[in-house]
């Protein structure tokens, strides 16, 4: 697979490590979950591309998320499983990424899934994905999540009337706080009562850690002053009253909580028992 486009610089290409975190994960013996498509990605994307989340302070990044990527995978796919049983049959995955659910969950039938994201992310996605089939009605929207979209989301079939479990992962700590809230209030527009929302809410605060900085200071050109750059939500309202301020009955499962449920260690970049360390937060919600 030689002739996938490539990723753009800055948050698409941050779809490519959650991708190798992902693949790396599927190998394990005690994997939380499979993703049988992302070594995939990984062959379209190059040694080149790869190259930059590889090698020296990439390293260090990724020891410090450690099984972060992992656990919010598993959190993510529980999520659907439980909406899917309490009867959401329609599926948006805001900022989709590399994510490859549609293709490895096991969708009750009549399910449709939409896919949103920026269009270089999705062409090189469908690029790397070739003619794998999903498990579900796949639908597929090239969009700025800044900008309007639900106008083409319901081009392409979607009823606001039924209800939808969302899926907002990866993307909140890149918009700013005008931005963030007018995508919840897009989202609470759309979803007719019994929806479900999976949220990872991140803002600038809670990721701009003491080690953080370090990190940044001592390699300008490396991979953290790279997220930092592009880290933009200055958010200060508790996540739960942001949530049902947009009528959103939320839970919010601790990261340390997740991990030892996992029998996994908590990642060391968001352990409240080590010094200086950033903070995140996991939260499912039902309107």
């Amino acid at each position: 697979m030689t002739n996938a486009p490539e990723l753009q610089a800055g948050v698409s290409s941050t779809a490519l490590v959650v991708g190798m975190a992902r693949a790396a994960e599927s190998r394990r013996p005690d994997r939380l979950f499979e993703d049988h498509l992302a070594d995939r990605f990984l062959e379209a994307a190059g040694v080149e591309q790869q190259a930059v989340w590889n090698k020296g302070q990439g390293e260090l990044f990724a020891e410090a998320m450690g099984d972060y990527f992992a656990l919010r995978t598993r959190y993510f796919d529980d999520y659907f499983r439980q909406a899917a049983a309490a009867g959401c049959r329609q599926v948006v995955l805001l900022a989709a990424g590399l994510d490859t659910r549609a293709h490895r969950l096991d969708w009750p039938d009549g399910t449709r899934l939409f896919e949103l994201d920026q269009p270089d992310v999705l062409a090189f996605k469908e690029s790397a994905l070739g003619d794998e089939a999903p498990r579900c009605r796949r639908e597929v929207i090239a969009a700025d999540l800044r900008e309007e979209w639900t106008t083409v989301l319901a081009e392409r079939g979607f009823r606001p009337d039924q209800p939808t479990a969302w899926l907002v992962e990866g993307v909140l700590v890149y918009l700013t706080e005008h931005d963030a809230d007018g995508l919840l209030s897009r989202i609470s527009a759309l979803s007719a009562p019994g929806s479900h929302l999976a949220v990872e809410h991140v803002t600038r605060s809670m990721v701009n850690s003491d080690q953080a900085q370090q990190a940044a200071a001592a390699s300008p050109e490396g991979v953290v002053n790279l997220l930092s750059s592009l880290w933009k939500n200055e958010m200060t309202r508790p996540v739960g009253d942001w949530l049902a301020g947009h009528g959103w009955s939320s839970t919010q499962e601790s990261l340390t909580d997740l991990a030892q449920r996992h029998g996994r260690p908590v990642p060391p970049a968001f352990d409240p028992a080590l010094p200086g360390t950033g903070r995140v937060s996991l939260l499912t919600a039902v309107r």
